[in-house]
């Protein structure tokens, strides 16, 4: 077993180890990963925090030592707390952590707090929508949800489908608080989308870009496209 550590900005993940295939997710500055095989100029990764599995290309593969890795994973850690700063000639965006406290950073809080997640949330608005993206140059629903929660202190796998599986049902829409998930279906009632809701009424996701749309008994609906957009599902707390 190998290991690795992103020194990049940011890397993208593929379904499969090629140019071609869809990027299913992005690695940030510092995140950790075991290599789980190899082929010529790719390898199958596992990330640290969220056991997400995909291609990275072999150039950006920085590895290091089983021990650096035990190390780095016991560290406390910082987050970047602004849309974009520069360290050490790299772009971090919001979101990315960091081994130690600097200007442009915080301390990540050792309980969730769903309001600093909601401030995060909106330091993301405007910011397009990308299939895999976790930055604020493009980002997926569930990456949205995902970067926020941890600069918040709550850890959340990485696609709605399986983010849907944490925190406690809630059962009415006048019972929602600030920093609950709602997640929405298909037809077939598979998940597809999740948001953050601000309160009963309102709820910032990524579609299209990251937006603040109302939502009812029905879904989310798009005012400037006077239409339902999404199909609600389930609204869960995390806790």
């Amino acid at each position: 077993m190998s290991y690795g550590i992103c020194n990049l900005s940011v890397m993208p993940i593929r379904k499969e180890g090629s140019h071609t295939s869809e990027m299913v997710s992005q690695l940030l500055y510092n995140e950790l990963y075991e290599v789980l095989d190899e082929k010529p100029g790719w390898y199958l990764i596992q990330t640290d925090e969220d056991h997400y599995e995909g291609w990275i290309q072999g150039i950006q593969h920085h590895e290091i030592s089983e021990q650096e890795f035990r190390d780095l994973k016991g560290k406390k850690r910082f987050v970047v707390d602004q849309p974009v700063m520069e360290h050490r000639g790299l772009q971090l965006t919001l979101g990315t952590m960091l081994f130690e406290p600097m200007a442009g950073s915080m301390t990540i809080p050792e309980e969730f707090s769903p309001s600093l997640m909601l401030e995060f949330a909106q330091k993301l608005l405007g910011a397009p929508y990308l299939w895999g993206g976790r930055t604020v140059f493009g980002i997926d629903c569930s990456g949205f949800v995902q970067l926020c929660a941890r600069a918040a202190g709550k850890f959340l796998p990485r696609d709605a489908s399986q983010q849907v599986q944490e925190g406690e049902l809630v059962y009415f829409l006048p019972e929602i608080q600030p920093g609950d998930l709602a997640f929405f279906g298909n037809e077939d009632g598979h998940i597809v989308h999740v948001g953050m809701m601000l309160d009963t009424e309102r709820i910032i996701h990524a579609s299209g870009k990251v937006r603040i749309d109302y939502l009812d008994q029905t879904g989310i609906f798009n005012k400037e496209r006077n239409e339902h957009t999404h199909r609600l599902q389930v609204i869960k707390r995390i806790v």
